[in-house]
């Protein structure tokens, strides 16, 4: 057997097993779906797990925050959790709330400092050099290093917009998620196998 057919009978066999294993996860996502149909997009549950000595663990918390990013922020948040935590839950939230903002607070003003300073030496760049084109005789001589330092200073406008507009956007967008996870409804309860109703 050549070299070719062995290549091409070995392809044909890789997409027949990719094949036969997409089919098995898409079989796997649907029965997913249709076991936890009834639970809401909005809705965040706590389990009696998440909690340690009746407290919410800081691991739990992020759960919470990463499963709250997908809500959008006109829907109001859920929260389920047990009835044994309805005195300290809240309390928790705010607790483990007010360190996430206090660092995404220092975080946007890191965002916009360097945003501005690296913003402002790519300009800064691309003013010297357009000074030092203009006041210079020997232009074909400089011609690769003006490429090279325009190439560099555009670098760095472009990591200070990206500091600015992008990264800051994102910052504000997790805030805004704690901030809808402490306004949430919270509904306390649970039945024997330890779901929340």
């Amino acid at each position: 057997m050549s070299s070719a057919t062995l290549y091409a009978v070995s392809c044909a066999l890789i997409k027949m097993l990719n094949k036969s294993q997409r089919d098995h996860y898409i079989r796997l996502e649907n029965s997913l779906i249709d076991k936890y149909s009834h639970i809401k997009e909005n809705e965040l549950a706590l389990v009696p797990g998440d909690f340690k000595d009746g407290k919410l663990r800081a691991s739990s918390f992020d759960k919470l925050k990463d499963e709250a990013w997908y809500i959008p922020y006109d829907e109001p948040v859920v929260i389920k959790a047990p009835l044994e935590v309805k005195k300290t839950l809240k309390d928790d939230l705010e607790f483990f709330a007010s360190r996430q903002l206090s660092k995404i607070r220092k975080d946007r003003r890191e965002a916009r400092i360097h945003g501005t300073i690296l913003f402002g030496v790519g300009l800064l760049i691309l003013i010297v050099l357009a000074v030092a084109i203009f006041l210079s005789a020997r232009l074909v001589d400089i011609m690769i290093v003006t490429e090279l330092v325009t190439i560099i200073s555009w670098v760095f406008v472009w990591a200070g917009v990206t500091k600015f507009f992008i990264d800051r956007r994102e910052i504000v967008d997790k805030r805004f998620t704690i901030l809808q996870m402490l306004d949430a409804e919270i509904h306390y309860g649970s039945n024997e196998s330890g779901e929340i109703n």
